[in-house]
C-alpha cells in the first residue's frame, strides 16, 4: 500500500501538524463550596486562559494590557469551553477534526489530561444520558462513513496500565497476565505494539457502548479524599478503522484512532491516600512526570526523547512524536484552592501545544480538512493623531511664556503657557532637573486651555539660589517647596490649581495636596519619591489622586510603594501602568515616547476634566458573583477571581463598583448591632423603649466580652471592638476642616448608630447650641455649695446652716428660677442624711460648679481625678461609646428642636437612658483601664 503526503501535492519531509490542545474547565463540585459559595480562578477571554494564582479579585483590561500582578495568561490553545459546555460541544471542538482525520487515513488520537476530580473520565467515557467522546467518536465514524457511501470495518481494543503493568480490558482475568510493549521501525517513524493484545469487531455505537462498560468494569477504580469514583489507571481504547472508497483495494485507508483517558495527578496531602492508594498515587505521579519530561523535550526540539524512561511513555509514542494527528483535552477545576493544579495542567497542555509531528495519509489524494489556512496578518492600528499634534510640532519657546517671579523665597524662575483666565496646573520636576522636563505635556494643556505653570525650583534650571533637599520630611519646611509653590501660585493670582509632578515633584505633590489642601484642585504624581513624614497621613487625602508608573523603570519600584497608594482613601485614588517593553532605556524622557507619551497625555487630560477611566486591568476590592450549579446540579455563587472587562456590558460601573473598598467602620458597627442578643429598656415615665434588632450591646453579652477585653482573652472582640468609629470631643473628621462623629447628628446617623437625627437638626445653629451651651431645665441634677455647720462637736454638724462655713458641694435638683430674683435659682438639696430641703441658690455659682469642664489632656487622653484616665481611642472606649450612642437611637427619634422647649423633656430621658447604660457596679473592672465616660 502506497503511503502519500497529505497535502495537493507531495512534501519532500511531510507535512508538520502542531498537537491541537483544547482547555475545559468543569462545573464546581459541593466539596469546593463554602457556605454557598466558591471563589473562580479561571476565566477565558480573548481566546487566550486567565487564572489567579492568589486568591484575590483582579480586573483585566483590553487584549493588549499587561496582565495584573498574581494573574498568569496562556494564549494559543485551539479551543476553550466553559463550565456550561456540553458533551456535544466538546466533541465539536476537540473530536470532530482529529475523527475526520483518521477516515481520511491519518492516525489520531485524542488525550484527556488533568488533576483528579477534574472530569477527563466524564469528557472521554461520559455515560448514557451524556456520552463523551469515545462514544462520539465511533458514533461519526459510522455515520459519516454511511454518508460517504464507504466501506468500513472497525475493531477496538482496550487497556490499562496499573501500577507499570499493562493488562487486557477484554479478557476475563486479564488482569493476571501483564503484556509487553515491542517498538516496531517504520519507514518514516517508530510504532509501538502490544504483544497480546486482543481485538473487537465493532460495527456500531452500541457495540463500542458495550464494549467500554464491560472494560470500565476491569477497570481499577477507588474512592479518594478529592473523588468518591477516582481512576487508578490510565485507560486506552485503540479503534484500528480500515476504509474503503469504490471497489479497488488500493483505495483503502487503514488508521488508528487513540482514546486515552490518564489517571488524574494528585497531591496525597489532599487525597488523604494511605496504603494501596498511596502506591497507586505514587505511580500515577510518577508515569504524569515521566509525561512531561517528554513532552517539554519534543517541545524545545531535543534530539534524544526519554520515551523509555515510563511504560505510559512508550505506549503514547505514536501519539505524541509518530504518525499522528493529537488532540489534547486539558481539564482544570474553577476553584481558587485548586490553582496550583490548574495552573500545572495549563504548563504542560502550554508545552504540548509546541510538539510537531509528520503526518502522512495511505492511498489519499485530498487535501486534510483540516488543513489551516494561512494565518494573515493582523492589521495595525495605529494610534489616531492627537489634535494637539500641530502644537506639538511648534518649537516649545514658542509657545511658552518664560519669566523670573519675585517672591519671598528669592527669586523663581516659571514657564507658562495658556489663557490668564484658565484652570490652573502646576507642574513639578524632579531631582535633578528643570521645568523644561515638561515640554511633552505643554501642548496638550494648551490645546485644553489649561494654564500651564512651570517652577525652576531653587537651584534646577534657572531658577539662582541653593539647592532644596528632596527628602519627603523637607516639604513642608520653612522656604521649602510647598511655600515656593504657593508663593509662585499668589504671584501669578492663582488661588487653586492641579498639580502633576515626577519623582521628586510627584512627592511635593502629595505634601501639598494634604498640607495646603485649599490650594488644590487634583494631583497627579508621576513616579513618586515620597515617604509619609510624621503629620502627613495619606488616608485622610481630601483631592483625587491618578498616580501613574512605568513598570520598567528600575529607579521607581511599583511594589514597595503600593503600600502608599493602597493608604490612600479608595474613593479618591487611581492607578495607571504602562509598560514600555524593550523600549525603556535608563534616563529617556517617558513623556517624548512616541507610543507612551500620547497615552500619558489623554489620561492626564482625562482625569483633570473628571472623566471616568475605562477599566483597567488590576486588582479589585471585591469579587464578581453569579449564580452557577455544581455537577450534582446544587445552585452556589460563583465568586469570580478574574473578571473580564470585555466580557461585560457596562465594564466601567462594575469595574468601579468591585474596587469600592467597604468602609471597616461601618462593618464594625453592622457586627456590633447584630450579634445575636436583645436589649430591653426600663418603663420610665410611660415611656418604653425596646430594641431586639441589636444584640451585641446587650447587657449580659457586653459584659463578658469587656472582661475578656481586659484579660486579653479575645482577639476578635479586640479587632472589633478598635474599628469601631472614635467619638471623642476632639476627634476630627476625613479632613483638618471636617468635626468628627459629635459635630453633626446625621454622622451617628451614617454610621448606622442613629436611625435617624433630631428633627430641627439642619438649622445647625440648635444643634451647636446645644453641643456647646449649658441646659438648665426643671429636674435636672446639679451641684450647689452649701453653707454647713463644720464643727463635729456640735449636734447639728454637717447640716445647712446660714452661719456655717461655705465649704460644702451638694447634690440637689433644679425646680426653677425664683420668683424674686431672676438672677437665683430654686432647688432642692439631698442633705447628708438624706433628708430634702428647698433653698435658693445664685445662678452663678450654678453655672461656676455645672459648666463644662476643661479636663487636662495628653494627647488623646483626658486625665480625670484619682490618676483615671479616658482614651476614647481605646477599644474599650469606642465599645462603650457605641453602646451609648445605640442607646440613644429610639430617644432621639422624638427629640425636636423646632419646639418651644428645645425637646428639653426628651433630653431629660436621654440622661436617663445614658445614666441607665453606665452602671459602674456591671464594669467594674474597666474603670481601671480609664473607660467610663461621666455625664
Amino acid at each position: 500500500m502506497s503511503r502519500v503526503r497529505a497535502s495537493s501535492a507531495p512534501a519532500p519531509k511531510g507535512l508538520k501538524r502542531p498537537v491541537k490542545v483544547c482547555v475545559r474547565v468543569r462545573p464546581v463540585l459541593e466539596r469546593e463550596v463554602e457556605n454557598g459559595c466558591y471563589h473562580g480562578c479561571i476565566a477565558m477571554a480573548h481566546e487566550r486562559v486567565y487564572i489567579s494564582t492568589e486568591d484575590k479579585p483582579v480586573l483585566i483590561g483590553s487584549k493588549d494590557d499587561p496582565p495584573p500582578e498574581g494573574v498568569k495568561v496562556y494564549p494559543g490553545f485551539d479551543g476553550l469551553l466553559d463550565q456550561d459546555s456540553s458533551q456535544e460541544d466538546c466533541f465539536q471542538v476537540a473530536g470532530r477534526e482529529t475523527v475526520d482525520g483518521v477516515l481520511w487515513g491519518l492516525n489520531g488520537a485524542l488525550m484527556a489530561y488533568g488533576q483528579t476530580s477534574t472530569g477527563k473520565t466524564h469528557t472521554m467515557v461520559g455515560d448514557k444520558s451524556r456520552p463523551g467522546l469515545c462514544l462520539k467518536a465511533a458514533a461519526h465514524l459510522f455515520s459519516e462513513a454511511g454518508l460517504l457511501g464507504s466501506q468500513i470495518e472497525v475493531t477496538a481494543s482496550f487497556l490499562q496500565l496499573y501500577l507499570n503493568h499493562i493488562t487486557d480490558l477484554l479478557v476475563k482475568d486479564g488482569h493476571e497476565k501483564k503484556l509487553k510493549l515491542r517498538e516496531v521501525v517504520e519507514e518514516d517513524f517508530v510504532d509501538t505494539r502490544v504483544e497480546g493484545l486482543s481485538s473487537r469487531p465493532v460495527k456500531s455505537m452500541d457495540d463500542v457502548e458495550a464494549l467500554l462498560e464491560e472494560g470500565n468494569r476491569r477497570r481499577q477504580q477507588a474512592c479518594t479524599a478529592l473523588n468518591a469514583s477516582s481512576s487508578r489507571s490510565h485507560a486506552v481504547l485503540i479503534l484500528n478503522v480500515t476504509l474503503w472508497q469504490g471497489t479497488e483495494e488500493e483505495n483503502a485507508t487503514d488508521a488508528k484512532l487513540y482514546l486515552v483517558d490518564l489517571a488524574g495527578s494528585e497531591r496525597v496531602k489532599d487525597s488523604c491516600a494511605t496504603g494501596d492508594r498511596l502506591t497507586e498515587a505514587v505511580h500515577i505521579n510518577k508515569s504524569l512526570f515521566a509525561l512531561q519530561g517528554v513532552v517539554a523535550a519534543l517541545a524545545d526540539g531535543n534530539p534524544f526523547v526519554p520515551y523509555r524512561n515510563d511504560p505510559l511513555t512508550q505506549l503514547l509514542r505514536p501519539a505524541l512524536g509518530g504518525n499522528c494527528c493529537t488532540t489534547l483535552v486539558a481539564t482544570v477545576s474553577p476553584a481558587q484552592k485548586h490553582s496550583r493544579e490548574s495552573e500545572g495542567t495549563l504548563n504542560f497542555a502550554s508545552s504540548c501545544r509546541r510538539i510537531k509531528g509528520e503526518v502522512f495519509v495511505n492511498s489519499v489524494r485530498k487535501p486534510r480538512p483540516w488543513e489551516e489556512k494561512p494565518k494573515e496578518e493582523p492589521t495595525k492600528t495605529e494610534e489616531p493623531e492627537c489634535p494637539w499634534a500641530s502644537l506639538a510640532a511648534l518649537d516649545a519657546a514658542s509657545v511658552m511664556e518664560s519669566q523670573m517671579l519675585d517672591t519671598a523665597h528669592g527669586q523663581i524662575h516659571v514657564l507658562t503657557c495658556g489663557p490668564a483666565d484658565g484652570e490652573a496646573v502646576l507642574l513639578l520636576h524632579g531631582c535633578p532637573s528643570d521645568a523644561w522636563t515638561w515640554k511633552w505635556l505643554f501642548p496638550p494643556l494648551l490645546y485644553s486651555k489649561y494654564r500651564a505653570i512651570a517652577i525652576d525650583m531653587p537651584g534646577f534650571g534657572s531658577s539662582p539660589g541653593t539647592r532644596l533637599g528632596s527628602r519627603s520630611e523637607l516639604n513642608n519646611a520653612k522656604g521649602g517647596p510647598l511655600d515656593i509653590c504657593c508663593a509662585v501660585l499668589d504671584a501669578l493670582g492663582v488661588q487653586k490649581a492641579n498639580v502633576v509632578g515626577y519623582d521628586w515633584g510627584a512627592g511635593i505633590a502629595l505634601s501639598m495636596a494634604l498640607l495646603r489642601k485649599t490650594r488644590v484642585n487634583k494631583i497627579v504624581p508621576f513616579h513618586p519619591s515620597y515617604s509619609p513624614p510624621k503629620g502627613e497621613n495619606l488616608g485622610v487625602m481630601p483631592v483625587p489622586v491618578l498616580v501613574l508608573w512605568v513598570k520598567e523603570d528600575q529607579f521607581h519600584n511599583l511594589t514597595k510603594w503600593r503600600k502608599h497608594f493602597q493608604a490612600l482613601p479608595s474613593s479618591k485614588r487611581e492607578l495607571e501602568v504602562y509598560s514600555l517593553g524593550s523600549r525603556w532605556k535608563p534616563g529617556m524622557s517617558l513623556g517624548s515616547d512616541p507610543q507612551l507619551g500620547p497615552q500619558l497625555q489623554r489620561r492626564i487630560l482625562a482625569f483633570l476634566a473628571g472623566e471616568v477611566a475605562a477599566p483597567v486591568a488590576g486588582a479589585l476590592e471585591k469579587r464578581l458573583e453569579a449564580k452557577a450549579a455544581t455537577a450534582a446540579g446544587q445552585l452556589v455563587v460563583h465568586a469570580q477571581n478574574v473578571v473580564v472587562a470585555d466580557a461585560l456590558a457596562d465594564a466601567g460601573d462594575v469595574a468601579k463598583q468591585l474596587r469600592e473598598v467597604a468602609d471597616p467602620t461601618l462593618a464594625a458597627v453592622q457586627q456590633f448591632k447584630e450579634f445575636p442578643g436583645e436589649y430591653a429598656w426600663m418603663n420610665m415615665d410611660g415611656w418604653l423603649w425596646r430594641s431586639v434588632a441589636v444584640g451585641l450591646w446587650s447587657a449580659g453579652r457586653l459584659a463578658a466580652l469587656y472582661a475578656q477585653r481586659l484579660t486579653g482573652s479575645s482577639a476578635s472582640s479586640a479587632a472589633l471592638f478598635g474599628a469601631l468609629p472614635e467619638m471623642s470631643p476632639e476627634a476630627r473628621g476625613a479632613s483638618e476642616d471636617e468635626d468628627g462623629a459629635l459635630s453633626d447628628p446625621n454622622i451617628l446617623v451614617n454610621l448606622g448608630l442613629w436611625s435617624q437625627a433630631p428633627e430641627g437638626v439642619a438649622a445647625e445653629v440648635s444643634w451647636e447650641r446645644m453641643r456647646h451651651t449649658p441646659r438648665y431645665c426643671v429636674g435636672r441634677k446639679v451641684l450647689v455649695r452649701q453653707k454647713v455647720i463644720f464643727k463635729p462637736s456640735d449636734s447639728d454638724f454637717m447640716c445647712v446652716s446660714s452661719s456655717g462655713a461655705d465649704r460644702t458641694t451638694s447634690k440637689a435638683e433644679l425646680k426653677g428660677k425664683s420668683k424674686e430674683n431672676a438672677d437665683t435659682w430654686l432647688v432642692e438639696v439631698t442633705e447628708a442624711g438624706g433628708s430634702r430641703r428647698m433653698a435658693e441658690v445664685p445662678k452663678a455659682e450654678v453655672l461656676r460648679l455645672n459648666q463644662r469642664h476643661d479636663l487636662a489632656k495628653n494627647g488623646k487622653h483626658v486625665l480625670l481625678e484619682d490618676g483615671l484616665k479616658c482614651d476614647y481611642s481605646s477599644p474599650l472606649c469606642r465599645a462603650k461609646l457605641c453602646e451609648i450612642a445605640l442607646a440613644l437611637s429610639p430617644v432621639v427619634k422624638n427629640l425636636d428642636f423646632n419646639t418651644a422647649d428645645g425637646g428639653e423633656a426628651v433630653q431629660l430621658k436621654a440622661l436617663e437612658v445614658i445614666r441607665s447604660s453606665d452602671k459602674m457596679e456591671r464594669y467594674g473592672e474597666i474603670w481601671r483601664d480609664g473607660v467610663r465616660v461621666t455625664c
